[in-house]
């Protein structure tokens, strides 16, 4: 059975149980299949093929077709079109809405979830088809670099994936998420299919560089963007034995190059 996520972020637990492990974040808008439902919750399957318990109330049992997908930090939907008003939903950065016909310049009409007219920022969204339209490689690299680097600054959180919190494979998840590509929500090089082995030498912008039980993306010279509880979130660290950001442990941690070129 197909539902929407009606709620701004979702948490996604490992048992029907609020007090087990957090284990993924899902977004308004966003699809996933129902596996099983058990009391109040409900196991599912998201769209991006990652499983974990939804509590039901989160869920809508119903169509909706998404037409664009929200891409500031978090982005306001607006009881009008107009600012100084409180949003009825602040949804985050990967959430999915449907425009409909209206709205004005600055602000496009949005159909909810569940059939309530709201307005979000046009600057704030773009049609799903640009999200995931063929870039070439140069182009792809640096967005999925640009990409992480919304995400400096933001704490770490586990489970986490977005700007108010968000650990290592979370940071890489929505990097290649946002630009159309998608990784498995873990930390685990072989559970990607669209990732191939390379080297540290051979590495580019945007690879990902695995370690045990986290991963970082590479920006070049040694340089890697990742979200880490030594960092307190989002930060970088270096190979280079001479930077200031040198991170030993992980150097010599390293197990796996990736990339999906």
């Amino acid at each position: 059975m197909k539902v929407f996520f009606n709620t701004a972020i979702c948490p996604l637990y490992r048992e029907a149980d609020p007090n087990t492990e957090h284990v993924d974040e899902a977004f308004y808008g966003q699809w996933a299949e129902v596996l099983e439902e058990q009391g109040d919750y409900c196991r599912v399957r998201t769209e991006y093929g990652y499983e974990g318990y939804a509590l039901r109330a989160n869920l809508f049992f119903g169509d909706y077709a998404p037409t664009h997908v929200v891409t500031s930090g978090f982005g306001d939907l607006l009881p009008e079109p107009k600012n100084g008003l409180l949003a009825l939903y602040c949804v985050p950065r990967g959430s999915k809405i449907r425009i409909v016909e209206g709205g004005t310049e600055r602000y496009g009409q949005v159909e909810t979830v569940k059939g309530e007219t709201c307005y979000i920022h046009r600057r704030n969204i773009m049609p799903l088809e640009e999200k995931d339209r063929r870039r070439s490689e140069a182009e792809f690299r640096q967005s999925v670099l640009d990409t992480a680097k919304l995400y400096l600054g933001s704490g770490y959180r586990w489970g986490g994936k977005t700007v108010g919190g968000i650990d290592c494979s979370g940071l890489a998840f929505m990097s290649y998420y946002m630009n159309g590509v998608v990784l498995h929500r873990d930390a685990h090089f072989e559970k990607s299919p669209v990732l191939k082995a390379t080297t540290l030498e051979e590495a580019k912008m945007g690879d990902l560089l695995f370690f045990p039980g986290h991963v970082a993306i590479y920006i070049g010279d040694g340089l890697y963007i990742h979200s880490t509880t030594a960092l307190g979130g989002v930060g970088y660290n270096s190979f280079d034995e001479n930077s200031p950001i040198f991170n030993k442990g992980l150097k010599e941690g390293l197990t796996q190059v990736a990339t999906i070129f």
